[in-house]
């Protein structure tokens, strides 16, 4: 089993969460007990049971781990040192998969001294699709390289969302397909213009997928003006992603500006 710390190359840890999401997958397949597994509210057994597996390999190989069926496993927030922590959430959209809905992946995010370092998020219902990226190094899907173009026409605009969006948003089209880390994942492919969490989310559940985005080269804010990488898992918070957009010269000139207004600019961490 390898090792790694702050000193590791960056291929070495994304091929190694690789590893991790393959492992994950295998043990999804084997999954038989789609039942809560009443230790806490929605939780599915089957969250337990790849959480099992994921925690150990991360562990096994030097990760401290913040997790979002386990806790924090080892290690302290934040990050110091030469210490690397992954946030993992071993089974996003364990709603879908126990449905039989074919969206659902395992999401880590590694972390080190300097913020968000690799992630990955990978599709775990068959079609095999991993978005990955590594701080300053870009983003890319199943090794194709990602980046975003600025959207001239906002009111035409498909829009993930958590949770229910008002009566007139003020965008084209809405999408909740319930998996917070692919549904993100996808504006920085393009397929979705932004995504808007309406209610909260652990950090588990956004910061692989943020990262993504942001070397895709989007815009990322929290609601409310927090900063996203937090130190508590019981925060929450309520991330929106949008493409970055220009107003067309018909409009009246040429200005860069924010697809989907999310109040409260903090960067997230570099």
């Amino acid at each position: 089993m390898p090792h790694f710390d702050y000193d590791s190359a960056d291929r070495d840890i994304i091929g190694f969460l690789h590893d991790v999401a393959d492992a994950a997958a295998d043990t999804i397949d084997e999954v038989s007990n789609w039942d809560f597994s009443g230790e806490r509210d929605g939780q599915y057994s089957a969250d337990v049971v790849v959480d099992d597996v994921v925690v150990a390999m991360l562990e096994a190989a030097g990760f401290d781990v913040l997790s979002e069926e386990s806790g924090l496993s080892s290690g302290a927030l934040p990050v110091t040192g030469n210490r690397l922590l992954a946030v993992v959430d071993p089974l996003d959209g364990s709603t879908n998969a126990s449905r039989g809905l074919p969206w659902f992946a395992t999401s880590i995010c590694v972390v080190d001294r300097d913020g968000l370092r690799a992630a990955l998020v990978a599709e775990q219902s068959g079609s095999e699709t991993r978005f990955a990226a590594v701080r300053g190094g870009g983003a890319n899907c199943d090794g194709v390289p990602l980046r975003v173009t600025p959207t001239t026409n906002i009111t035409g605009a498909v829009v993930g969302v958590n949770g229910a969006p008002p009566a007139d948003p003020g965008w084209w089209q809405t999408r909740s397909l319930g998996a917070a880390a692919l549904d993100i994942s996808l504006v920085a492919k393009g397929a979705l213009d932004g995504y808007v969490d309406l209610h909260d989310h652990g950090v588990w559940d956004y910061l692989a997928a943020a990262l993504i985005c942001r070397e895709a080269g989007c815009i990322i804010e929290d609601a409310l003006g927090r900063d996203l990488l937090v130190p508590d898992a019981a925060d929450r918070r309520s991330p929106g992603i949008c493409r970055p957009w220009r107003r067309s010269s018909s409009s009246g000139g040429s200005r860069d500006g924010r697809a989907i207004s999310v109040p409260g600019p903090p960067p997230l961490p570099s």
